[in-house]
C-alpha cells in the first residue's frame, strides 16, 4: 500500500520540478532583446562604413567591414533561442550578414582586378540586402514589441 502513495508523490514532484525549469526559460522579451543587440551592432557598422571616406573603401576596408561583419554572425549564431519565431528572425538575421560578408569580399576582389561590371553587380546586391536587413528589423521589432 505504501507504494502506492509513493508514486503520485514521485509523480507530482517530477512534474513541479519540470514545471519549474521550464519556467526559468527566457522570456521572449529578453531573448527578443538578444537578437536586437547584435542587429544593432551590424547596423552600426554599415552606418560607420556609409560615413567613411570614398578613399577608404577600397578593397582593403570592404575585406575587414566583411571580417566583421562574420564576427557579428558567429555572435548571432552562439545565442540560444527557443522562441520559434525569433528562431526565425535569428535564421534570416545569419543568411542576410553571410550574404552581406560574402557580397563585400565579392567587391573587394572585383575593385583588386579592376572589374567594374562585377564590382557594380555587387553593390547593387549590397544595396538590396541594406534593403532587405531594414524590412526584417521592422519585422522582428513589431514581433517583439507585440504591435
Amino acid at each position: 500500500m505504501q507504494i502506492l502513495f509513493k508514486q503520485p508523490l514521485l509523480l507530482s514532484t517530477t512534474v513541479a520540478i519540470s514545471l519549474l525549469f521550464t519556467g526559468c526559460g527566457e522570456s521572449k522579451v529578453a531573448q527578443c532583446t538578444k537578437i536586437i543587440k547584435v542587429a544593432n551592432q551590424a547596423v552600426t557598422l554599415g552606418q560607420e562604413f556609409g560615413k567613411s571616406p570614398q578613399n577608404n573603401k577600397g578593397s582593403k576596408a570592404l575585406t575587414e567591414a566583411a571580417g566583421k561583419i562574420d564576427t557579428i554572425a558567429n555572435e548571432l549564431k552562439a545565442i540560444e533561442i527557443k522562441d520559434e519565431k525569433l528562431q526565425g528572425y535569428q535564421g534570416r538575421f545569419l543568411k542576410l550578414y553571410q550574404s552581406t560578408s560574402q557580397g563585400l569580399k565579392d567587391t573587394a576582389k572585383a575593385v583588386d582586378k579592376k572589374d567594374l561590371k562585377s564590382a557594380n553587380r555587387n553593390v547593387a546586391s549590397l544595396k538590396k540586402s541594406a534593403s532587405d536587413e531594414t524590412a526584417l528589423v521592422k519585422e522582428i521589432n513589431t514581433y517583439c514589441t507585440g504591435k
